[in-house]
């Protein structure tokens, strides 16, 4: 996807790549946990330069936002229902340690566990979700709260196109072990939204509501 330094941009090149792109997600560079992260539509050009001033001298990512597939926007049609894909590479493989679904709730554009959405967990074999949905708080949900659609079932498509692309991901870093590999499924098929080195694991353990912490030494001692 196309982006953006605002900082580094002058007004006429914000204002072309918001008209280019509609709508775009604008990321703190130095935050996590989807901490500030807001979506901004374009209103016009005086609207939109207007807001590049607000920008400059921010550390700020301007981002293309991917179009979700409709598959998806059935499940929650406000924020990007992402993948979370967590590998870990013990030698030449790349195994698949975790993967879930987030999702966001009511109107929230972001679907981060840490900021009050919800996630269940996939099935890595068949990319079938396997369980209910938990939040961070241990609530569980049979069901999308805003949109009823049921989570345990719900099948996400061409799930071995994701996992081969997590699968070239981690190989494609010298050193890299483990990573959280967050992907959105959209009108061009699955895409990479980012990459996270330090990915928790205290979901996987909330949704399932069992410690997992033997399992996780156990592989650490083997990498």
């Amino acid at each position: 996807r196309e982006w953006l330094n605002p900082t580094a941009a002058t007004p006429e090149e914000f204002v072309a790549f918001m008209k280019k792109h509609g709508k775009v997600m604008l990321k703190p560079a130095c935050d996590g946990k989807g901490h500030g992260i807001t979506v901004y539509h374009y209103e016009g050009d005086e609207a939109a330069r207007a807001y590049h001033d607000t920008l400059v001298g921010e550390p700020m990512l301007v981002e293309e936002m991917p179009i979700q597939h409709p598959q998806m926007d059935r499940l929650n049609p406000h924020c990007l229902n992402t993948a979370r894909v967590t590998t870990y590479t013990d030698r030449d493989d790349v195994h698949i340690l975790l993967a879930s679904l987030r999702s966001a709730k009511d109107t929230r554009v972001v679907d981060n566990f840490s900021a009050g959405g919800i996630s269940a967990l996939i099935d890595p074999e068949t990319g079938c979700i396997c369980s209910d949905g938990a939040d961070k708080k241990g609530r569980r949900y049979a069901a999308h709260p805003d949109t009823g659609v049921r989570f345990n079932g719900y099948r996400l498509p061409e799930w071995d196109k994701a996992v081969a692309m997590v699968t070239t991901a981690a190989h494609m870093v010298p050193g890299n072990h483990y990573c959280g590999w967050d992907l959105a499924y959209s009108t061009h098929g699955w895409c990479m939204v980012e990459a996270n080195c330090t990915a928790q694991m205290g979901g996987m353990q909330i949704i399932t509501q069992t410690g997992r912490k033997a399992e996780l030494e156990a592989l650490i001692a083997q990498m």
